[in-house]
């Protein structure tokens, strides 16, 4: 198949910061990815259901329920998943040092946009 033919990944963003939801949308649909934008745990775990992800991009911290109402849902139902997780997250260390073992990567906030778009390439490539 020509290779702009070729649809890449389906990314899925759970974050209520609307201009982090647009930033990273846009840093990832530039780079060729399908992504898929929620603003709660229960969207993104509605679009779990729905279709696999090659990368689940997940913010813990949210005033409702979050990221770590998906890691919850993950480990119960899903748990293979996990890795396929970046934290994207202004959280504390401290909270981090139980969870960061489970998921791919941590990217904290505030963000390099290449720092997030390599953690998802290489989450993402060939043969992983």
């Amino acid at each position: 198949m020509i290779s702009f033919l070729k649809r890449k990944a389906r990314v899925l963003v759970l974050d209520d910061d609307v201009a982090i939801q647009k930033l990273v949308a846009m840093l990832l649909k530039r780079q060729g990815y399908r992504v898929d934008v929620v603003d709660r745990g229960a969207g993104a775990i509605e679009a779990l259901e729905k279709r696999p992800y090659a990368a689940i991009i997940l913010d813990l911290m949210m005033p409702h329920e979050g990221g770590m109402t998906v890691l919850r849902h993950l480990r119960e139902k899903s748990p293979d998943s996990l890795k396929k997780v970046i934290l994207l997250t202004a959280t504390p260390q401290p909270v981090l040092k139980n969870i960061s073992g489970e998921v791919f990567a941590v990217v904290r906030k505030p963000f390099q946009a290449d720092d997030l778009v390599a953690t998802v390439a290489r989450l993402i490539a060939p043969g992983t």
